[in-house]
C-alpha cells in the first residue's frame, strides 16, 4: 500500500488552506487555478476524505481538512527552513577561504588586499588561520600563503617576495636604551620561536658581532613574529621581525628600526592554490593586489 500523498498535491492543498482560495493558491505557486483544484481533488482521493467545502470562490476546511492542515503547515514550514540553510551553506561555500599562517594574517595581509574593497565587483573572502601543513580538499580551503618549504607541489604556487628580519623598538624604548643592538641588555631581547617553516631559527645571535653570546633565558619568549612585535611596541624590548610585517607599525610611528643589518630570510613567501581555480575571479584579484604591493615593495 502506498501512504506517500503525491508532494504536489500536499503543496497545493496547504497553500490553498493557508490563503483560503484556490485562485490565491495558485497565484502562490505559480500555476493556473485549476490545476491547484485539480490537485486538491487528486489528494481527497488519494486519502478518500473532503478536505474542503466550496462556496463559490470560498473554501473553508473539513474536519478532516482541519486535521491535516496543522502538520501539512509544519512539515512544509520544515522543508523550507532546511532549503534557506542549505542554500545559504552553498551560498558561503563559493566564497573564496584563504589560508594563512597567524602572523601574517595579524600584520601584513588586512592591508595588502584593502584595495580589493574598492573593485567594481568585490567579493567577501573567508579568512582562516592555519599552520602548515593544510589539507585543501578536507579543510575546504581555496588559497594558501605560506613560507620556506615544498608541502603544495601539486598546486599552482606564486612566489610573492623575498623578506628580511629587522629589530625593532617603540621610540621611548630606543630613546632609554639607544637604538644599537649590541648594547642592549639580554633582558630585553624578545625571542621568537618561528616555527616548522625556517630550517634553523633565526635569532639575535645572527645579527649580533661574531663571538657575542645571548643568555635567552633572560629575555621574553613569544611563539610568532606578530606577538614580538606587539610586545615590542608597547615597550617590553626589541624584537626581531620580518620586515614586510612590521611595515604598518614602522609608517605609524609605533616602532622604529634599530641601528642593525637586515637579515635576509632564505625562502619567499609564496601563495598555493588548486590549478582548477587558477582562472577564478577573486583569486586572479588576490594574486594582483598582493603582487602589485610585492612589486612596490621591491
Amino acid at each position: 500500500m502506498n501512504f506517500n500523498a503525491p508532494l504536489n498535491a500536499l503543496k497545493a492543498f496547504e497553500a490553498a488552506a493557508r490563503t483560503g482560495s484556490f485562485t490565491a493558491a495558485a497565484a502562490e505557486l505559480g500555476v493556473s487555478s485549476p490545476a491547484v483544484s485539480q490537485q486538491v481533488k487528486l489528494l481527497e482521493e488519494f486519502w478518500q476524505k473532503a478536505l474542503f467545502i466550496r462556496q463559490g470562490n470560498r473554501l473553508s476546511l473539513t474536519d478532516a481538512g482541519q486535521t491535516a492542515y496543522p502538520q501539512l503547515a509544519q512539515a512544509m514550514a520544515s522543508l523550507a527552513a532546511l532549503s534557506a540553510k542549505m542554500q545559504s551553506e552553498q551560498i558561503r561555500k563559493t566564497r573564496l577561504v584563504l589560508s594563512a599562517p597567524h602572523s601574517v594574517v595579524e600584520t601584513w595581509l588586512p592591508s595588502r588586499l584593502a584595495p580589493l574593497t574598492g573593485a567594481d565587483k568585490y567579493s567577501p573572502i573567508d579568512v582562516r588561520i592555519d599552520d602548515d601543513p593544510i589539507d585543501f580538499a578536507r579543510d575546504k580551503i581555496d588559497m594558501r600563503i605560506f613560507f620556506g618549504h615544498d608541502l603544495y607541489g601539486d598546486f599552482l604556487i606564486h612566489n610573492l617576495f623575498t623578506d628580511s628580519l629587522i629589530a625593532v623598538a617603540n621610540p621611548d624604548f630606543i630613546h632609554r636604551f639607544g637604538p644599537y643592538v649590541q648594547e642592549l641588555p639580554d633582558r630585553y631581547l624578545i625571542h621568537t620561536h618561528w616555527g616548522s617553516g625556517f630550517a634553523s631559527s633565526p635569532n639575535w645571535e645572527s645579527v649580533l658581532p661574531v663571538g657575542k653570546t645571548i643568555n635567552r633565558d633572560l629575555g621574553m619568549s613569544v611563539r610568532s613574529s606578530s606577538v614580538a612585535l606587539k610586545f615590542a611596541r608597547h615597550g617590553f624590548g626589541a624584537a626581531l621581525v620580518p620586515a614586510a610585517m612590521a611595515a604598518d607599525d614602522l609608517s605609524s610611528g609605533w616602532v622604529v628600526q634599530l641601528d642593525s643589518p637586515p637579515l635576509e630570510l632564505p625562502s619567499k613567501y609564496r601563495i598555493a592554490h588548486p590549478k582548477r581555480l587558477k582562472s577564478h575571479p577573486t583569486i586572479v584579484g588576490v594574486l594582483d593586489v598582493l603582487s602589485q604591493w610585492a612589486g612596490q615593495s621591491k
